[in-house]
């Protein structure tokens, strides 16, 4: 055995500030590399499908361009029935979407993909669902002033609005976006070295 071996690198093929924020609270060394690929639902997909082919489908484009590199990759819609819900690109869009989600239960299913060295995939799909309070016209209007709409999954910032949540069953860090016990052990499967607790402040997000 090569006592000398180096880790094997770690890409995490996101730009969410959210999971840069998740993953570095396990304590593991990472780089960024968003994977730009066609997220749009397929013909009569179902929407649990639909989330595992996107998070592999960014996995492999990303380890594609670095071999022998570790890649992880996930990926966390907002679903409504059959409705898959991503970020929306308007105000409007995230006030229909606000609407939508209004006095609802919802599933927010996060899909984590890693790519180990050895071009090896190893998945999980982690199941979260939450209900949200009825939002009155005041609240959504302010939420929407504020902006944080833009770039999440169904319009909504869940550590900004846990106020809203009537109920939740899951696991709070997919809700985020990277739910962090499956991705730790996905890490290890492929070679990454967690850290055994690595505290985080609460400036860091998590």
């Amino acid at each position: 055995m090569n006592l000398f071996m180096q880790a094997p690198r770690l890409i995490l093929a996101s730009r969410s500030p959210r999971r840069r924020s998740l993953l570095a609270s396990l304590g593991v060394a990472f780089t960024v590399q968003s994977a730009e690929i066609d997220e749009t639902p397929l013909k009569q997909e179902a929407p649990l499908a639909y989330v595992q082919r996107v998070a592999l489908g960014k996995a492999r484009a990303v380890a594609a361009l670095n071999p022998g590199a570790v890649v992880l990759a996930a990926d966390t819609p907002v679903i409504i029935g059959r409705r898959i819900l991503q970020s929306p690109t308007t105000p409007d869009e995230a006030l229909m979407m606000l609407k939508l989600q209004s006095n609802r239960r919802v599933q927010v299913p996060t899909a984590v993909v890693v790519i180990d060295a050895a071009g090896k995939e190893r998945t999980a799909l982690v199941p979260t669902w939450l209900k949200l309070k009825a939002l009155t016209e005041a609240e959504i209007q302010a939420y929407l002033a504020s902006g944080h709409w833009q770039g999440t999954s169904g319009g909504l910032k869940g550590e900004l609005i846990e106020a809203w949540f009537t109920k939740m069953y899951g696991s709070r860090s997919g809700y985020l976006g990277l739910p962090l016990y499956e991705t730790a052990k996905l890490l290890k499967a492929a070679g990454v070295a967690v850290a055994p607790f690595n505290p985080v402040s609460e400036e860091a997000g998590v």
